[in-house]
């Protein structure tokens, strides 16, 4: 039986009820770009499933629930590398003696929840099921029913929906919070995701990235930390990175991501915040690592605020590029210890040319040579148009800093203005 279409004209849970149906044996595997994920069956139930890009594969699941060691896992993992790649590293953790059947299924069944969680969400992408794939005397840890399957995702959906109510946006940053009763009572106890949770909570990263850092599942995290809110442990704060539609931003550029922070944390290190912003490119969801800090007005100005952000190097650029159009301008650092440091920039020139057109300002900064590049020599390196500002910046200098952001801003409101005198122009 080959069944195959759109998951936007016939949606995932139809799906899983027509195999549940004709009790099949075989595989589901669904793709949207940039993720696939795969359900497995055998009469008709579900016996395993993943998704890819997969945040913890069964065998971490297991070490981060302190059910393996890391010894056991690499010890696995080797085995199955040298062997049959098609041998689950479950299978190999039960002959090993590492873990027993009633262990591993529950993290099985708890992997295929999650996936199906994952995959449920998905209204855009294509399907394809293919009978065969289990032997009939495979080792099969746990089965799972369809209905049981659609109930717990959908179920996962609806409280993921409540959860993300209370916490108000991915983008929100969570901060400790200081609770009297704590102290009357002597203390608090903890559960070790709590603990995962609540260590890496530190006002700067927001809640996606807390999400993502804690190393247990997503929806585990964000469970905590409704826990941690409604207990009175964290309070959620906006970030300025969700005003990007309604205030002026610059996006800062370069190579190394290490540089990209010092320059914005000397613009505002007590307002530097990191973020996981999803933007979605094409028919993709895309997440961009995102460092931010907003300037604070000067006294008697009105409008919003200037949001100056950098994305973590090695993005996709069609990524960068879209996100980078909603900008007034880009920063763009440039390395000037020497020529082959400067020429690191060069993928950075490039992309600015397909953000269309966006003003922008060379800044060349030098870390550790003694006899850095001046500004001529940055701009033959880079090939830079003569009309291309090359402003040589020491990026631990605020008033320089600063600077370097009112030149891109003038250069944009300069754009602007030749933008309006042409379509006068045009309309006279």
């Amino acid at each position: 039986m080959l069944l195959q279409g759109s998951l936007h004209e016939f949606g995932l849970s139809n799906v899983l009820q027509l195999i549940k149906m004709s009790a099949k044996t075989g595989v589901l595997t669904l793709r949207r770009s940039g993720a696939h994920g795969q359900l497995f069956f055998r009469n008709g139930n579900v016996y395993f499933a993943y998704v890819h890009p997969q945040v913890l594969p069964l065998g971490e699941r297991l070490l981060r629930a302190g059910k393996i060691t890391a010894e056991q896992l690499d010890r696995a993992l080797a085995e199955q590398r040298e062997g049959d790649r098609a041998t689950r590293v479950g299978a190999i953790l039960i002959t090993q003696g590492d873990v027993d059947r009633g262990t591993l299924a529950e993290a099985i069944a708890d992997q295929i929840e999650e996936a199906a969680f994952n995959l449920l969400s998905w209204t855009e992408g294509e399907f394809e099921f293919q009978s065969g794939g289990a032997s009939a005397d495979e080792d099969i840890i746990v089965e799972l029913t369809v209905d049981g399957v659609l109930i717990e995702g959908v179920r996962r959906l609806d409280e993921w929906d409540l959860i993300m109510a209370s916490l108000g946006s991915l983008q929100h940053i969570p901060h400790l919070l200081y609770d009297e009763a704590v102290a009357e009572r002597g203390g608090i106890t903890l559960t070790p995701e709590e603990w995962r949770v609540i260590s890496i909570v530190d006002g700067r990263r927001d809640t996606g990235s807390v999400m993502r850092d804690s190393g247990i599942p997503r929806f585990q995290a964000a469970k905590v930390l409704y826990k941690l809110l409604k207990g009175g442990y964290v309070t959620m704060r906006q970030a300025a990175i969700q005003g990007l539609e309604d205030a002026t931003a610059v996006i800062v550029a370069s190579p190394i991501d290490f540089y990209n922070e010092v320059f914005l944390s000397t613009l505002n290190d007590e307002g530097l915040t990191h973020h996981l912003l999803t933007d979605v490119v094409g028919e993709e969801d895309v997440e961009l690592p995102i460092t931010a800090v907003t300037l604070p007005h000067e006294e008697d100005a009105a409008g919003p605020e200037t949001l100056v952000f950098a994305v973590a190097a090695g993005v996709r650029v069609d990524a960068w590029c879209q996100l980078a159009r909603r900008c007034a301008g880009c920063v763009l650092l440039v390395n000037a210890n020497s020529v082959d440091s400067a020429r690191a920039s060069l993928p950075d020139i490039a992309a600015l040319a397909d953000a269309g057109g966006l003003p922008y300002v060379v800044v060349p900064y030098v870390s550790v040579s003694e006899e850095p590049l001046g500004r001529k020599a940055v701009a033959a390196a880079l090939s830079l148009p003569d009309d291309v500002q090359v402003t040589p910046c020491e990026l631990r200098d605020r008033v320089t800093v600063a600077e370097v952001i009112q030149a891109v801003l003038a250069l944009a409101e300069e754009r602007d203005r030749a933008a309006q005198e042409e379509l006068r122009s045009d309309q006279t």
